[in-house]
């Protein structure tokens, strides 16, 4: 484990050199739009993370999750518990996780809400991604309980820039970009398309064909079209189409004969860090071509703004649809195809007829479609104005069956298809935000939004035993701000926000009506920090400090019925949040630059009760234990050095690294991924016009998972002599995704 000095060592280390080294060049400045107005980020009274298109691409980041992976209190799973890239973005901002329902941070692309899965969303087109940390439900709305990712598209122009990128690298790594942008008619019409083909090999091999797993393909095309119809009217309509193609994730099961501890509950359990598992057993076979993720999704968006000097009125409008269907083995061990009768290590004794493993119900294809629309009409007065004043309406609207269909089984029958109804929401609100200049340094500031969502599912096929229900919250979320300037270079500020996330609901046909629902959940947070420029400029040093106090915290517990266990979500918690976040970027000389981040993220239950706990601790509180899946400490450190080869060519090493301290699978705390390391490292040759990059991807080969799930071992039935509880036919098995190997590969870039 990393120790807090070993931290704050490094972090004066990196100072004290940036302090003496000669310095000529300055960080680069980052517009940003947190507020709903275009600030420079260290003006912004916000703990923000942003990187530029510059960035993105010198750090090879290309998707959210290589993004999470070097920002501080940021984390994001490429391989949540339904595969490569067919469940929900679940991202975590300040520890605050969870494993059902909507996420606790939302990611937005151009400010319109993206739900469904941001992976294989295409980097090229990306101008600068924000990471707002806190809650931002007062101007950004639904599910950004703890903060809101926003991804900033490139527009048209009044010079044409066109631009090809491709990438090869092992494991039948291609990727393939195409994007031009310029004037359709000078002054008046833009334009910007983007075409995009990647394809990713197996990196594991599957021990039940001995095929490999986990393959990704996508393809799609992105565009826009922007009108300035005078100097106070623009128009922006922004477009995309994205299929997906992958294989079963590489996901094992760690089984019951690893478990270490608490033999006399019921379940057992495994403390300590996880097994290293190289190879899968996963029964694809009896998918029958179903296996992996079939993905289309599509996505239109339209701004309109006008501009009347001292106000400016702006509408944000998309729709978002997508279909997909995941196939999977959900015992993850293969049963279906390596026992699908008997059990192994016990002779003469049969599966069940209702085994999942052998009625066909662990071979899963899910069925979903989603179809959103949202619009939000916000007027704002002119920025130089010493009063700032925003007001705004908005409209959300989703709709999303659900439906889980099974292969055949050992016995031949096929188990039933279940119905899980359509999911509906139907959200409105108003906000608004004022602020005042007390003096040229000392601003005040006020935000409030007030919701309503009603939630709901409808579900023909299962009536009359399970009818149209629907549940209707309300909320109103503030956040209170002031800020004051020591000079023009640096600012304190401190925030008193409240945070809302709408209930919840358990949408599983099988479930009884008493637990349909969970309530909204809520927290207050608190927040000092500071931002500075340096040095004229050549130094940026940004630190924060807050404390979370989460209320009514949506949990996953079980419900068993007489076949399976289903997970729904419920109202079991609350949890502190202690955490400091810190974050150093540098300009040494002209030629070489570099940075600093740490996040100490200190999550921890505060009132939790659950039935398993007192299974195995004889106390059914979990107080004082941490978070799931979310590092306690995270750092990262950067270096780029560039130097002239000729007057027109230059060449560039760049590296980073990333520390995640290790994550736990549940509420109590005792099994573990362990500490993740991660290295990149890019060198290669770049002109204004060309580049070509060779790089490594996870340099030291670094097999730790990037999370861990507890689950139950369904290949192997104890049998009494185990010395298990009577009664018990399942003990603790332990899922988790097999991370991504070192990788060699080249990209080359082409501008033109």
């Amino acid at each position: 484990m990393i120790s807090n000095r070993l931290f704050a060592t490094t972090a004066l280390t990196a100072l004290s050199f940036v302090l003496s080294a000669p310095a000529f060049a300055q960080v680069e400045e980052i517009v940003v739009t947190a507020r709903k107005t275009a600030e420079n980020i260290q003006d912004v009274p916000i703990s923000i993370t942003a990187m530029t298109a510059r960035e993105l691409t010198e750090r090879g980041a290309s998707d959210v999750f290589k993004v999470s992976q070097f920002t501080p209190g940021f984390s994001f799973e490429k391989l949540n518990r339904y595969g490569t890239q067919a469940g929900g973005s679940r991202p975590v901002i300040r520890g605050m996780s969870n494993i059902l329902g909507d996420g606790n941070a939302a990611i937005f692309v151009d400010g319109v809400l993206f739900s469904d899965n941001i992976l294989s969303f295409p980097f090229d087109i990306v101008e600068r991604v924000e990471v707002i940390k806190g809650p931002q439900s007062a101007l950004f709305g639904r599910s950004t309980f703890s903060g809101a990712i926003n991804l900033i598209t490139k527009r048209g122009s009044n010079e044409f820039q066109n631009e090809v990128s491709a990438t090869a690298a092992q494991y039948d790594n291609y990727e393939f970009n195409a994007l031009s942008r310029g004037p359709l008619i000078k002054d008046k019409l833009f334009y910007m398309a983007e075409g995009r083909y990647y394809t990713l090999g197996s990196q594991y091999k599957n021990t039940v064909d001995g095929k490999g797993v986990g393959q990704e393909k996508s393809y799609g095309g992105n565009g826009s079209l922007e009108l300035r119809a005078s100097d106070a009217l623009t128009a922006t309509l922004n477009f995309g189409y994205n299929y997906d193609r992958d294989g079963m994730a590489p996901i094992v099961l760690q089984d019951r004969f690893n478990n270490n501890c608490f033999f006399n509950a019921p379940r057992q359990y495994y403390c300590g860090q996880v097994k290293e598992i190289n190879s899968v057993t996963l029964d694809v076979p009896s998918l029958r071509g179903n296996d992996g993720l079939k993905r289309t999704s599509r996505r239109a968006m339209l701004q309109v703004a006008y501009d009347a000097g001292s106000w400016n009125l702006t509408s944000n409008t998309g729709v978002f649809s997508s279909n997909v269907r995941y196939g999977y083995d959900s015992t993850f061990q293969g049963v279906s195809a390596v026992a699908p009768l008997t059990i192994p290590g016990l002779p003469g004794i049969s599966r069940n007829t209702a085994d999942p493993g052998r009625s066909g119900s662990s071979l899963r294809n899910e069925v979903s479609s989603r179809k959103e629309w949202s619009t939000e009409l916000r007027l704002a007065n002119a920025a130089t104005d010493r009063y700032h004043v925003l007001a705004g309406v908005f409209y959300y609207k989703k709709r999303r069956p659900f439906q889980e269909e099974h292969m055949p089984g050992a016995s031949g029958l096929i188990s039933p298809t279940i119905y899980s109804g359509t999911e509906r929401v139907d959200n409105w609100a108003v906000f608004g935000s004022l602020g005042y200049d007390i003096t040229e340094k000392w601003n005040l500031s006020g935000e409030m939004r007030y919701a309503q969502d009603k939630i709901g599912n409808d579900n023909p096929l299962g009536r009359p035993a399970f009818p149209f229900v629907e549940r209707k919250f309300k909320s109103w979320s503030p956040r209170f701000t002031t800020n004051y300037k020591l000079d023009d270079q640096s600012m304190v500020y401190a925030t008193i926000a409240k945070g809302n996330k709408p209930g919840a609901i358990n949408a599983d046909p099988r479930l009884p009506v008493d637990i349909q629902f969970a309530s909204e959940e809520y927290s207050w947070n608190y927040e000092v920090g500071t931002k500075n420029t340096l040095l004229d400029g050549k130094l940026t040093a940004n630190l924060s400090a807050y404390y979370i106090n989460w209320k009514k915290q949506q949990l996953t517990t079980t419900f068993q019925t007489a076949a399976t266990t289903i997970n729904y979500i419920v109202n079991a918690g609350a949890t502190d949040i202690k955490g400091l976040e810190f974050e150093l970027s540098a300009l040494f000389t002209d030629n070489l630059s570099g940075g600093f981040t740490y996040a100490l993220t200190d999550a921890k239950f505060k009132a939790f009760n659950d039935p398993e706990a007192l299974q195995l601790f004889g106390n059914a509180s979990v107080a004082g234990k941490q978070l799931p899946n979310q590092p306690k400490h995270q750092a990262t450190l950067w270096g780029k050095v560039s130097m002239p080869v000729t007057s027109d060519i230059s060449a560039f090493l760049r590296g980073d690294v990333a520390y995640n301290e290790r994550k736990y699978d549940q509420v109590y705390n005792l099994a573990y991924t362990g500490d993740q390391y991660l290295a990149n490292l890019r060198v290669g040759l770049e002109t204004e016009t060309w580049s070509l990059t060779a790089w490594v991807n996870n340099l030291f080969d670094n097999r730790t998972p990037s999370t861990l799930i507890r689950y139950v071992d369904q290949l192997n039935i104890p049998a009494p002599a185990t010395g298990t509880v009577a009664g018990t036919t399942t003990l603790r098995g332990f899922q988790y995704p097999l991370a991504d190997k070192r990788r060699f590969g080249v990209t080359g870039r082409y501008k033109f």
